[in-house]
Formats: C-alpha cells, sequence, structure tokens
C-alpha cells in the first residue's frame, strides 16, 4: 500500500485540502471509494480521504437495476412492518400473547384426571392457623370438606370476613387429626391454589406448628391467581405485572374451590382468543 498523505483534524493547522473526501461525503457526491490519497490519524479511527477528481480514487456509483430497486423497496417494506409490530407488541400485543397462552394453561389443567383444588380459611395473615380446608376434582366433586379447630382463638374481624368462630370449630378436628387425610387426598395430585402463595405458606406453618412432615406443594401445585390475571389481562405499566382479580367466593373453602373452578373453566372456554391468534410479521 502506497503511503498515504497525513493531515490533521479539520480546523487546525494541517488540514487536508478541501478537495477531499471522507467515505461519507463521497456517497453524497455519488461516488464509491477506490484507492485513499490521505488519512486523518485519530484516537479511535483513522479517517481516510478520497480525490474525487482522480478516477484511480474514486468512481461513480453503479446504477441500480430494476431488479435492485424492487428489492430493496421490499426489503424496507419488511422493516416497517417489522418496526409497526414491535411497536405494537411492545405496547399491548404482548398482552394478546400472554391471554392466549392464559387459555391453553386452562384447558390442559382441565384435561388432567388428577387435577384437584385447594382452598383453606384462616385465622389470619400471618403466623395463622387453618379453621377450614376444602379440596374438589376437577368436576367440582368434593375431595375434603372440613372445618378445623385451631390451637388458638379466631379473632373477630377475621370471623366477620369467612363466618367461622371459635363456636363453629369447637367439636372440629385438629390439624394433626386431618393432617393424613389432606396428605393422602393430595398425593399425586396436579393442585390449583387461587393465590398459592399463600395458602402453601400456612400450610407449611401448620405442619411446622404441630412437628409433621411437610406437604411439598411447592413444586407440584400452580397458582390459579396469577394465570387468571394474566388472562385478565389487566396490565400495570407501572409494576409491569397483571393486576390480580378477587376471586369473588363465598370466603368459605368450598365455595372458593367452586369459584376457582368456574374462572378455570370460563378461560378455558374464552374462544375468541385461540381463533384469533396474535399476528406475526412475515
Amino acid at each position: 500500500m502506497d503511503k498515504l498523505d497525513e493531515y490533521k483534524w479539520w480546523g487546525k493547522p494541517g488540514e487536508p485540502p478541501q478537495n477531499l473526501k471522507t467515505k461519507k461525503q463521497l456517497a453524497e457526491l455519488g461516488l464509491s471509494p477506490l484507492k485513499a490519497v490521505g488519512i486523518i490519524r485519530a484516537q479511535k479511527y483513522d479517517v481516510l480521504l478520497y480525490d474525487p477528481d482522480n478516477p484511480e480514487s474514486c468512481r461513480p456509483k453503479r446504477k441500480p437495476t430494476d431488479k435492485q430497486l424492487e428489492t430493496l423497496a421490499a426489503n424496507r417494506e419488511k422493516a416497517r412492518i417489522k418496526r409497526e409490530y414491535e411497536e405494537w407488541y411492545n405496547e399491548i400485543g404482548f398482552i394478546e400473547r400472554d391471554r392466549v397462552r392464559a387459555v391453553k394453561w386452562a384447558r390442559d389443567e382441565l384435561a388432567a384426571e388428577n387435577l384437584a383444588i385447594l382452598d383453606t380459611e384462616t385465622t389470619g395473615l400471618y403466623d395463622a392457623e387453618i379453621v377450614e380446608i376444602a379440596v374438589i376434582n376437577r368436576d367440582g366433586e368434593p375431595l375434603l370438606n372440613t372445618l378445623i379447630k385451631p390451637s388458638i382463638p379466631i379473632p373477630a374481624e377475621v370471623s366477620a370476613i369467612h363466618g367461622i368462630t371459635d363456636e363453629v370449630v369447637a367439636d372440629a378436628p385438629s390439624f394433626p387429626q386431618i393432617y393424613p387425610q389432606i396428605a393422602e387426598i393430595l398425593k399425586d395430585k396436579q393442585l390449583l391454589i387461587y393465590n398459592s402463595d399463600f395458602d402453601i405458606r400456612i400450610l407449611n406453618y401448620c405442619c411446622k406448628l404441630h412437628n409433621l412432615p411437610s406437604l411439598k406443594l411447592k413444586n407440584r401445585s400452580e397458582c390459579l391467581m396469577t394465570w387468571h390475571a394474566q388472562w385478565a389481562g389487566d396490565w400495570s405499566y407501572y409494576h409491569k405485572d397483571y393486576r390480580w382479580q378477587p376471586l369473588c367466593g363465598d370466603h368459605r373453602a368450598l365455595g372458593d374451590c367452586l369459584a376457582a373452578l368456574e374462572r378455570l373453566k370460563k378461560m378455558a372456554a374464552d374462544s375468541d382468543q385461540m381463533n384469533c391468534p396474535v399476528p406475526r410479521p412475515e
């Protein structure tokens, strides 16, 4: 490679003559670079310079063929469609995608023969004990529905919600007495719980309180509440998540199990979402 004339950056002594151009400037003149005649050394990169009047330094750009112009126009149209799709998807399209996924999930759950739905009523939210537990199968048939006598009093403000008082559970079995039945019923079940974190935490607490083996439900249960929130599509752009929807049950274990099953069936029956898949750009 021939030695190039070296110049300083524009505005400094030793700047290149006005006739020399960079690659970008050549493109604006409709020229393509061939051989550089000068260079400006810079810290990050060197700038090559070309002489538009020298046919060995640059040449006119070849005019594109009609076929090339058609291809260029087609590629630009694809890029426009993709860009608009990505803008739509990032704004609202992902909500439609998630709803379709929630419908498919609900249908798969209802198809499982070993499906079970669980709910509990408790003495409160933290360090609370179970006062009622129910489990139903996919047909809504009760597998378990019993009151449980806790080792602590039921606060009046909690009784006002679910209607279960100390008097109501006075003759009910204790958690250790009902534990074997719970463990047997839940064995090998595909479990759904509306707000599973709460119920599993309470069950684990009761097991620990009475020195009973953990039921180990975390890895074999799904939270219907989070899937239902995804299906409902009430997205919070602030929290970057779907807002949870109230179950609207009767605040009794069996009634809430049945309400959860109805939510699952409604999700699975959402044929509009399944017949209208989320579009994809070509």
